[in-house]
């Protein structure tokens, strides 16, 4: 299905489904959200959660005024959505009715709430959340600190320094009910003179921290409840970090290892032959023992200081790795998408997740973006789209549908953040 609508009466998103293969794709339901243009340049305020059954069809779509990003499954099999712009987490049933809401007590503190919404004792909500086993949520929340003598650039070391305000975040453990459980601050955890490129970005500017740089710029956060630790995707350190709930205590830094030092360098893993580092990735999760899987988004595949590879040649791919924690080294198991012909760059947003029955992996490349139909890392002033994929253990795609409004009235960059799995109802 596509939609031709303006951008003042269309009901559903651009979305069509290229192909699909129901008798090898995972049983149940996709659910997704997309909105228009990126959180920096919203071109229309809306957002829409969506539900594709395995033959493709829409069963729930969702329309709202405010950007979605993240979505989730409740442990009783209803829908939980995010919406950082606004400060809200929402929950709505399968005929979309709302049955909970819950919002960031710094954003909505000079306002009011929606009516019945608990608030949650952060500063902000952003990027990720996840339903935790005991039925509470872990969520990322942010917080800016002054830091002398910083970078005045990630691309020459040698520009002038600065006292700089960096946005570190905060990953919290919060009840429903609004009670602050535990938290961990990455600015204690991390060095803030450890930078990469983007994290001079003025992404917080708009988003309750004017002036601030994005230092680290969480934007994914995972509890394995066999050790009780958590998982962190660090877009603008290019590296997933692994940490102990109990102590704070870090295991294990997966990612390149340019700048580390001292005490924090001890905590890298140390590459095995064919593996490839991932960069500005997305989606980190635990999908079997010792196993990781991430979206690498792939922007740059460089440090900060280190020359960029071209968009023109960046490419965008689902990676899983496999970690042998007592011998501090990390292997590539298997991967989606390489930087062949049929390369795909999705510079910003993005997903990967393990399918339990089938063992697929649905991908979301959540902004593939072009200036005058040549790919490129700026997701602001582009036009985006986005790409959903399905594919089995050996690569086969099963499931490929594109949200691409270029063919509108009045076409709109969209973008899509990642993707969860239900099933069937």
């Amino acid at each position: 299905m596509v939609m031709n609508e303006t951008a003042a009466d269309r009901f559903l998103p651009p979305l069509r489904v290229n192909l699909c293969d129901p008798s090898r794709r995972e049983p149940g339901m996709i659910v997704f959200t997309t909105r228009p243009g990126s959180i920096h340049n919203q071109k229309a305020q809306m957002g829409w959660v969506v539900a594709l059954d395995r033959g493709g069809l829409v069963r729930l779509n969702l329309k709202l005024d405010a950007a979605t990003q993240d979505v989730r499954r409740d442990l009783d099999g209803n829908i939980l959505f995010s919406q950082p712009g606004a400060g809200l987490m929402t929950k709505v049933d399968w005929q979309g009715k709302i049955v909970g809401c819950w919002h960031a007590q710094g954003r909505w503190a000079h306002k009011l709430p929606p009516e019945g919404s608990i608030a949650l004792p952060v500063d902000v909500l952003h990027h990720s959340f996840q339903v935790l086993p005991n039925g509470n949520f872990l969520v990322l929340s942010a917080e800016a600190r002054p830091f002398a003598n910083w970078y005045g650039s990630t691309i020459d070391a040698a520009a002038p320094r600065e006292t700089a305000n960096l946005v570190g975040d905060v990953i919290a453990e919060v009840t429903r009910e609004g009670e602050l459980v535990r938290e961990w601050h990455l600015l204690d955890m991390l060095d803030p003179y450890r930078i990469g490129h983007g994290s001079r970005s003025t992404y917080w500017h708009r988003q309750g921290f004017p002036g601030a740089f994005d230092w680290s710029h969480t934007n994914s956060i995972f509890y394995e409840p066999s050790d009780d630790s958590i998982l962190a995707s660090l877009r603008h350190q290019d590296c997933i970090i692994k940490f102990d709930c109990a102590t704070g205590a870090l295991r294990w830094f997966l990612g390149n290892h340019s700048f580390w030092t001292g005490r924090l360098a001890e905590k890298l893993l140390a590459p095995e032959a064919g593996l490839e580092w991932q960069f500005h990735q997305h989606d980190c999760s635990v999908v079997g023992l010792n196993r990781v899987l991430c979206f690498d988004n792939g922007n740059f595949r460089a440090g900060a200081f280190e020359a960029k590879q071209s968009d023109a040649t960046s490419y965008s791919r689902a990676v899983e790795f496999e970690i042998d924690e007592m011998a501090r080294t990390v292997r590539q198991v298997w991967q989606f998408g390489d930087g062949g012909k049929d390369r795909i760059f999705a510079c910003y947003q993005g997903g990967a997740y393990r399918l339990p029955e089938t063992g697929n992996t649905f991908m979301t490349f959540g902004g593939i973006c072009t200036v005058d139909g040549v790919p490129t890392s700026d997701n602001v002033d582009a036009f985006g789209k986005a790409r959903l994929i399905e594919v089995t253990p050996n690569g086969d795609i099963v499931f490929d549908a594109t949200i691409d409004d270029s063919s509108s009235a009045e076409p709109l960059p969209f973008s899509a953040f990642r993707a969860e799995h239900f099933p069937e109802r």
